[in-house]
């Protein structure tokens, strides 16, 4: 909907000024993008420049030097002479009664009397420029020449050969032509060149609302009759086609012999330029007079006269650079375009709806994508059907097409604007608030996982079966004694130097972050996201956070050394269980949190406190060590916890599956597990003796031993008797 509605906004405003002139900039550009093209061979220019001004002497030139180029061009083969120049007025440089007096006086000359008076008096009546170009134009039979109409002033009735050069054949249309500008008056050549002319055609230009000539009129009406662009009669000479056979359908087009010249409604024809400023082969009109111009630059060509120098305002516009290209140049560009059907055509039927279609299916798309992929992916591919707009006009521009940019761009634009936003607000609302409910809980990358599938999550609790991890300072009373009088202090260490460092030890791997107690840290792995590792992501938890105790409490030493003061040392239990929980948000409707609850969380907080009992770092109940069998890890109990009747086996967890698997680890495990056996069938001498070939190891847990020799030496003094069956029963947290 939004982009239905943005597309219809925009072409709404299609033809607002701001919006065309964007329009034809981007069709400047799409020619420089293209890049100049080599003319066809049959044009050729011969420009009055400021050389020929300096040498000729002034301007307007003489009119017999127009008829001695055209002698010129005539002798070199040239195939049409067209001129660019309007020949309005006469030359006349001696005035018409003077020269009847000079014939007059010649007349009366007696016979005998001065001949050189007599041939003075005779070439003084002769001189008339006009006459001779007159001459020069009806002895070469294919010169043609321009006129021009005003659209504005008082209108003025035109000559009769003004309404002969006009189209003779029409072909039907089905268009309707519009006609904004209709002329009221002609210039045209004087009839004694008029007449002597093989055709005629009008030079007006079409601008464009940004004032760029951009286009020709192929015809323009004028009292009744449609008249001709000049450069439509020379194409049409230059291929032979007989002027009652042009055909001119309004509103369409001009047919010539086989090439169809298409028009808009205003039977504008759209120029291709095919570069800057000589592009076209360009010579001096002082070379071509004076005899320097190869016959060969010339022979077979269409010759177009006319002039360029400084002070003349005949140069104009293009979209190649800010040089401005002669008028003449301009001309032969419109009969190279027309020769070499290299017509440019504005969005003709049935475009203009397949242009809506494409955009909206684009945009579509769009869509579509910035709603299902990541929010970051989403942003970089938004601008693509932008890209693949402006690609696919340009791809049709040279091929002919001037499909529209701006418009469609911007209703690309303002639907690509639309979704991202609807993206943002809405779409992504959801992953933001998953967000900042677990972004203390999580890793990073695991909530950036969750906010884009937060189907994953199941609020309000689900049943899961994950691994829980307490973790507690051992002998926090007492550190916390010491920094009484600096509360501050102990902040800081248990923040900065404890939970911080432990806090990145879990989440590295995985692992929820459920709450910190004080100096406590309760975290599980497997919820919100799966993890089929999580017993051993737990497990590698633990380990590498009693690792980092080296390292946490050397940079403790430095600092209590450097204010001089005794060093804290840290030290933690920490407890393991696996199970099944309720996992979810749970809490008030004012205040809630996401945490774990279930028997299985209570015996991890209780496998934590026997930590300090049993003297080890890490114990692990029997469920997780089913499920992470490759750590290395010593049976050290059958112990009913506090709070529980039923008696599980617990392991110290000493290290990872590289101990697991060394010499030392396994000849400690078989003596340990023999020294469990003795110890639970009561042989209380085969116990100790096994004790003690487990002390000998390098890894053994030595307070642990110390604990079973004192609980072997009292029940060798106090039997427990035949009912007792392994079990210790815990009588603290």
């Amino acid at each position: 909907m939004l982009t239905a509605l943005a597309v219809y906004a925009t072409l709404l405003y299609t033809n607002a000024p701001l919006m065309r002139g964007l329009e034809t900039a981007s069709l400047d550009l799409r020619f420089r993008l293209r890049g100049e093209r080599a003319p066809g061979p049959e044009v050729a220019v011969v420009l009055v420049d400021d050389r020929s001004i300096d040498a000729l002497g002034r301007w307007p030139l003489s009119h017999r030097l127009y008829a001695k180029a055209i002698e010129s061009l005539d002798r070199a083969g040239a195939r049409l002479i067209v001129f660019d120049l309007l020949f309005a007025q006469p030359e006349e440089p001696i005035p018409p009664d003077l020269r009847k007096a000079a014939r007059t006086a010649a007349a009366a000359l007696p016979e005998g009397g001065d001949a050189a008076l007599r041939t003075a008096l005779e070439q003084l009546a002769e001189d008339d420029p006009d006459r001779d170009f007159a001459g020069a134009i009806r002895h070469s039979g294919h010169v043609y020449l321009p006129m021009a109409f005003a659209f504005t002033g008082n209108p003025a009735e035109a000559p009769d050969f003004v309404s002969s050069a006009g189209y003779e054949a029409f072909d039907k249309s089905v268009a309707r032509a519009v006609f904004p500008l209709q002329p009221v008056s002609a210039v045209t050549p004087l009839a004694i060149w008029a007449t002597a002319a093989a055709g005629l055609g009008h030079v007006n230009i079409a601008y464009d609302r940004d004032g760029a000539p951009r286009y020709d009129y192929l015809a323009l009406p004028f009292q009744g009759d449609f008249l001709p662009s000049l450069p439509v009669r020379v194409a049409a000479a230059y291929l032979g086609i007989g002027w009652d056979k042009v055909a001119l359908a309004l509103g369409e087009g001009v047919r010539i012999g086989p090439i169809i010249a298409p028009g808009d409604a205003s039977m504008r024809m759209m120029i291709n330029y095919r570069g800057p400023r000589g592009t076209f082969p360009t010579y001096s009109f002082v070379d071509l007079v004076d005899g320097r111009v190869p016959d060969a630059a010339l022979s077979g060509r269409i010759v177009l006269i006319g002039a360029s120098f400084l002070g003349l305002p005949d140069a104009y516009e293009s979209p190649f650079g800010t040089t401005l290209l002669p008028g003449t140049e301009r001309m032969a560009t419109i009969i190279d375009t027309i020769l070499h059907r290299r017509f440019i055509i504005e969005t003709p039927p049935p475009w203009p709806l397949v242009v809506i279609a494409l955009v909206l299916l684009l945009a579509a798309l769009n869509g579509a994508t910035i709603a299902f992929l990541p929010t970051r992916s989403a942003i970089l591919v938004s601008p693509l059907p932008l890209a693949l707009w402006g690609l696919g006009a340009q791809i049709a521009f040279s091929r002919g097409l001037w499909l529209p940019l701006i418009t469609p761009m911007a209703a690309l634009g303002t639907a690509m604007v639309a979704a991202l936003l609807y993206r943002y607000w809405i779409v992504d609302a959801e992953g933001r608030s998953v967000k900042s409910a677990f972004r203390h809980y999580l890793a990073p990358d695991m909530v950036d996982v969750l906010a884009r599938h937060p189907e994953r999550l199941q609020l309000g609790g689900e049943t899961r079966r994950i691994t829980i991890l307490f973790s507690d300072i051992r002998g926090f009373t007492s550190i916390a004694e010491q920094y009484k009088s600096n509360p501050a202090a102990l902040s800081r260490l248990i923040n900065q130097g404890f939970l911080s460092p432990m806090t990145d030890l879990i989440m590295a791997r995985q692992g929820t972050i459920d709450k910190y107690m004080g100096d406590c840290i309760m975290a599980f792995w497997n919820a919100p996201l799966d993890d089929a590792d999580h017993a051993d992501h737990a497990c590698a938890s633990a380990v590498a956070m009693v690792g980092a105790l080296i390292r946490i409490n050397k940079d403790l030493a430095t600092e209590a050394a450097a204010e001089g003061r005794p060093p804290t040392e840290l030290r933690i239990g920490i407890g393991l269980n696996t199970g099944d929980c309720v996992v979810g948000n749970m809490g008030s409707t004012r205040r809630f949190a996401y945490t774990a609850l279930g028997d299985a969380v209570n015996l991890a907080s209780r496998l934590e406190g026997q930590t300090k009992n049993y003297h080890v770092d890490i114990i692990i109940g029997e469920a997780t060590r089913k499920a992470a069998p490759s750590w290395a890890a010593l049976e050290i109990d059958w112990i009913a916890v506090k709070g529980k009747e039923d008696a599980e086996s617990i392991y110290a967890l000493l290290g990872d599956a590289a101990l697991a698997e060394s010499p030392e680890f396994k000849r400690l495990a078989a003596r340990h597990e023999a020294m469990l056996g003795c110890y639970r069938r009561q042989d209380w001498t085969g116990a100790l003796a096994a004790l003690r070939r487990c002390r000998q190891s390098e890894i053994a847990p030595v307070q642990l031993y110390d604990l079973y020799e004192e609980r072997i030496v009292y029940y060798q003094l106090h039997s427990p008797g035949p009912s007792w069956d392994g079990v210790f029963v815990a009588q603290e947290k």
